[in-house]
């Protein structure tokens, strides 16, 4: 990071907790690329104090923020326009600094989307089957629905997963069907996108009940968790031979797209790769 001065850009993310976040690593990383004075700061947001933050950041000219958990729904009423793929995920995870107010987007889609090309995990006319009906499941229902054959959602209990299947059901081009975690699928699945917090924190050395039997049939799996970056969940599909990925490449694409938002800038695939590779050095 540069000298800090008057022209120095403050960004960061919001979250609870924030302690752990990678985002600063990052962001700083690829503005040493693209020759950014940039300072970028993690703030812990109460959940009750979002609204608050969000005024202050704004008069204090905060140019962008990250969003993390579990603040990507209760930012979007603070949002003076919110873009339309922020609207089809249902959550925002990224605001750009307008003199109005901010301007929602979501970059988990497409971070996801362009972190499964980069690591040449297929999903093209594939039966993917989707772990958990959460906030980070709609991204990945987002980011491969343009190009899967089906899409099949394992959740611990049907209600969730019928509200994500309802929110969807006019723009998702190719069928949802929804199964309980142990529930065996109408298809052979291709590929399994393990979405929760299983296998992390307090849940750590655990796998979803029934994602075995999901990595039976799969050529692929995918886990959004990156820390551990090998979850018990990818070590059996490692085991299996499986394509795998974690989801340090989703977190990197994101942050790539949301810099782009911030900064108003676009990042060659070179230099992409190239604080890529950076990135893999530092954090080994």
């Amino acid at each position: 990071m540069k000298s800090i001065t008057g022209k120095t850009k403050v960004c960061g993310v919001i979250g609870k907790p924030i302690d752990h976040t990678l985002s600063p690593l990052i962001h700083h990383t690829i503005a040493a690329f693209t020759h950014e004075n940039l300072a970028y700061v993690p703030f812990l947001v109460e959940e009750n104090r979002v609204e608050d933050a969000l005024k202050g950041a704004h008069a204090l000219g905060i140019k962008g923020l990250n969003v993390t958990m579990p603040h990507k729904k209760a930012v979007m009423p603070c949002c003076v326009e919110i873009d339309s793929l922020a609207q089809q995920v249902d959550a925002v995870n990224t605001l750009v600094w307008t003199p109005e107010g901010y301007k929602g987007y979501n970059t988990d889609a497409m971070g996801l989307r362009r972190a499964l090309k980069h690591q040449g995990i297929p999903f093209e006319g594939q039966n993917v089957a989707i772990i958990g009906s959460g906030g980070a499941s709609y991204a990945t229902v987002v980011s491969v629905m343009e190009e899967a054959r089906s899409i099949h959602i394992f959740n611990r209990t049907k209600e969730n997963a019928r509200v994500l299947q309802a929110h969807f059901k006019e723009t998702c081009p190719v069928p949802i069907i929804i199964y309980e975690m142990e529930e065996k699928p109408k298809v052979n699945i291709d590929v399994v996108i393990q979405t929760t917090g299983v296998g992390m924190g307090n849940l750590k050395g655990q796998m979803p009940k029934g994602a075995s039997e999901l990595l039976e049939q799969a050529n692929a799996a995918v886990d959004l968790i990156y820390n551990p970056s090998e979850t018990v969940f990818l070590k059996e599909a490692r085991h299996r031979d499986l394509k795998r990925m974690n989801g340090f490449d989703m977190l990197f694409y994101q942050a790539i797209i949301a810099y782009e938002l911030m900064h108003h800038v676009t990042i060659d695939e070179s230099s992409i790769q190239a604080i890529y590779m950076e990135l893999m050095k530092e954090i080994g």
